[in-house]
Order: C-alpha cells, then structure tokens, then sequence
C-alpha cells in the first residue's frame, strides 16, 4: 500500500548493467505501476543492449538519460539516444527521454518529433547545493516553455547528486521555497533525487557496519516541510552518485552485503569473495538479523539470501558473487515501496 498515494512514482536511478537488470525484470508485478526507473546508458554497447533488451526486461514507464555522470551530452550520444526514441516510438514503448536543461535548444527538430509521439520528457536539474540559484530556475522556466510550445508534456527532476549528511530546519524551510518556485512553472511532477550509499567502502573491515541513509532523511523532512507540492522521491538506491564505469576496474576482491533498512544501510563485509564468503555473510544476515531480514517471499534478493543462508539448498544452485548486486538493488527497491513511500 502506497504511503503517499498522491506522489509520482519513486524514481530509482539505475544502471543498464546485466545484474541492476536482473533486479527490474524481478521487480514483482504489484510494485511496478509505483517505480518508473530513470535507467543511464553510459556506453554505446550499453545502447545497442537497451535497444535489444528493454522491451522483454521492462516494458513499463521508463526514464532514460543518456548523459555522463557530470550530465553531459556528448554530439555521439545525442545521436544515440536519437536512434533509441526512434526505436522506442516505432515499438510503442513508454519511454520518456531525461535531458538536462541546457541541452533542449541543441536536440534539434527529429527530437523534437520523437518526443511529441513519447509521454513526457524528464529535465534534470543538477544542483551542488541545497538551494537553486536564478539561472538554474531561468533554464528550468525555459525548458519548460520550450517544451510547452511543441505540445510536449514535461516532468522535473532536482538531483542534488550526493545527499547532504545534515541539515537544518532553515535550511529545509529555504529549499522548500524554492521548490515551490520550481512548481509555479507548470511541470507535471517534480522529484528530488539524491544518493548517499557510499563511494567506497574502505571504511569497513571484515564485519558489519552501517551508513545513514540520507538521501530517504533529507526528502522526508522536504516533504513535510511542504506537503502540498506532492515532491516525488528518487535515490541512486545502493550505488553512490559518484560511482563512474572506470570504478568498475577498482572493484574489491571482499564481498559485501548491502541490506536496505528504514534509515539506514547494513553493511557485512566478507574477507573475501569466494561462494563460502557469501554464503556466510548471508547466513549472518538471515539469522543474526532476524528483526532486519524480511524473508525470502518480500522480493528477488531476499529469496536469493535464503536459499545462500539455508544449509539445505544444493550449494551449487546458491547465486553468489555479482548476484549481491541483484540483490541488493531487488530488496531496496521492495522496500522503499512496501515500507516508506
């Protein structure tokens, strides 16, 4: 059951990665009218994938960005998008494009045409601090119109990037503001997404830990502080904003579990990342955390937990390595839905 029934749909920004696909196609069928991924294509075979695999993986409303982690749009991958809304148009897919405000006017008009045949188009408003200055709030008033005269619908999306780690209730009060200057405009629906999982992990040694989860905090106290504007909530879920491909060749040779709690993350650390490790950290957290663990019929990687923690399930048939990236996106994703948003 929704908790704010009156919000947009959560907004997970997630990669096109084999393992965060395992999660979407897993997502269960009753959430999936409240979650519209915003799904980033780093790389051209990343795009060749989408176009291959979208339609069978998630054949639902969809967000899709292009741009690198610093939100630019390079002149190979505006062309690459191009052809994917082309592809989404023709397959009827329920694909909406996410640009950043500055890179409306250079689309040019086949853009234009893909996204009048398309539900809406996401402008993402990068900021670096907890407020919008004037020239952010004149780009986001002019993607707006430029949109609005072309007969497209538009949607907001405020990404602070890594979430702050504290704040004050001025400071809530003085962003809420501005918010509600971002809504005056006229969008559809306006989130604000931000990430606080971690860059690294470092800080953990064989063991648990844990790592507040303020990107949840931080759009809580927003939408208190200005409950009327229906603010819609997004995160980068277990991955950190500042996670780029090239981290990708820096992976740790220690497994870690990450495990998405109401106002936290529990991390336990193996010593190293053979089917032994993740079976033992997995049993750690399925009897040890009895209060925490939600059973393997909550989403896709709980189950996978349970059959890791149960000594009577064939070894063999225990998912394991790159399988905890699955899983933890497949219970982060349940949980937000079944429990807060």
């Amino acid at each position: 059951m929704a908790k704010f029934p009156k919000h947009p749909p959560y907004i997970p920004i997630i990669k096109w990665q084999s393992w965060e696909q395992r999660a979407l196609d897993q997502v269960d069928a009753a959430l999936r009218p409240r979650v519209r991924p915003c799904i980033e294509i780093r790389t051209s075979k990343q795009h060749l994938s989408l176009m291959g695999k979208l339609q069978k993986i998630w054949p639902h409303e969809v967000l899709v960005d292009y741009a690198n982690p610093s939100g630019q749009l390079t002149h190979t991958r505006q062309n690459e998008l191009l052809d994917f809304l082309q592809h989404a148009v023709q397959q009827k897919l329920p694909v909406s494009p996410v640009l950043g405000p500055s890179y409306l006017a250079t689309m040019g008009v086949r853009f234009t045409k893909l996204a009048a045949a398309l539900p809406f188009v996401t402008i993402r408003l990068r900021l670096s601090a907890l407020s919008v200055p004037a020239d952010k709030l004149q780009l986001a008033q002019g993607a707006f119109a430029s949109l609005k005269a072309a007969g497209i619908k538009s949607a907001l999306m405020v990404d602070l990037g890594v979430s702050p780690k504290d704040w004050q209730p001025a400071e809530v009060a003085s962003f809420g503001q501005d918010l509600r200057s971002l809504a005056a405009i006229g969008y559809e629906s306006i989130h604000v997404v931000s990430g606080a999982y971690p860059a690294s992990l470092a800080s953990v040694k064989t063991g648990a830990a844990n790592f507040n989860r303020c990107d949840w905090l931080f759009w809580s106290d927003v939408n208190s502080n200005v409950p009327d504007l229906a603010v819609g909530f997004g995160d980068y879920g277990t991955l950190s904003p500042e996670w780029t491909e090239k981290i990708l060749e820096l992976r740790s040779n220690r497994i870690a579990l990450r495990y998405t709690r109401d106002d936290n993350w529990l991390i336990l650390r193996a010593g190293g990342k053979t089917t032994s490790d993740s079976i033992a950290i997995s049993e750690i957290l399925v009897n040890n955390y009895p209060q925490d663990f939600k059973g393997p019929g909550y989403s896709f990687g709980d189950l996978l937990l349970s059959e890791r923690a149960d000594p009577n399930f064939p070894v063999k048939r225990k998912r394991c390595g790159h399988y905890h990236i699955t899983e933890a996106w497949s219970h982060h994703i349940a949980y937000v839905l079944k429990e807060q948003y």
